[in-house]
């Protein structure tokens, strides 16, 4: 509990942490997709899910944190905003033409045969997260405490079921703290 009422006090008083833009790799990703159903992991205050519905998405944001669903549902209009950790959400199968992941970490890799099951065939998996290096860089530590980002080839593994369109360990501006950090992307096709 003690990592939920810490993205509650994110989210209630630490806006300055996040940006509030759409992801970059995100917006890349489904410039040329046409609508369809996607599922926010870890949605946060909906900046992607408002995105994703502006352009014609039917919406569904799963978020633990109360503060951010909060948020979310009174920024969000048109989207589905589900106050819940992602393991005691049914993502169904085959029920979803994208699936994103956003700085998310640990969830993604411990649900992933769920997601996998969760796209519909041809659907598109969007992860963005930063390198577990980061920690080693000392400038940013887990929200929570606890280990932060993907190990080298981590989401690789998990996602082996999954046609890997774009992979990349890379530095780049995090949506995070808004820094140059490493990061590590992932668009995967079912």
């Amino acid at each position: 509990m003690a990592e939920v009422a810490r993205w509650n006090q994110v989210y209630a008083s630490e806006p300055h942490l996040y940006t509030r833009e759409p992801n970059a790799l995100l917006a890349e990703a489904t410039r040329d997709l046409p609508p369809g159903a996607a599922l926010d992991i870890g949605m946060g205050e909906g900046r992607n899910a408002r995105y994703l519905a502006s352009l014609g998405w039917k919406v569904t944001g799963v978020e633990e944190s109360g503060e951010g669903a909060r948020l979310a549902r009174e920024q969000s209009a048109g989207v589905d905003v589900v106050s819940s950790a992602i393991e005691e959400f049914d993502l169904g199968r085959e029920r979803w033409d994208l699936i994103i992941g956003i700085y998310v970490h640990g969830v993604m890799l411990r649900e992933s045969a769920r997601i996998i099951e969760a796209l519909r065939p041809g659907g598109l998996l969007v992860v963005e997260g930063f390198h577990r290096d980061v920690m080693q860089e000392g400038r940013i530590v887990g929200l929570t405490g606890g280990k932060l980002g993907y190990a080298s080839n981590a989401l690789l593994r998990k996602f082996l079921a999954l046609r890997v369109l774009r992979y990349e360990e890379t530095r780049g501006l995090a949506d995070w703290w808004r820094i140059d950090a490493p990061l590590v992307r992932m668009v995967a096709k079912k």
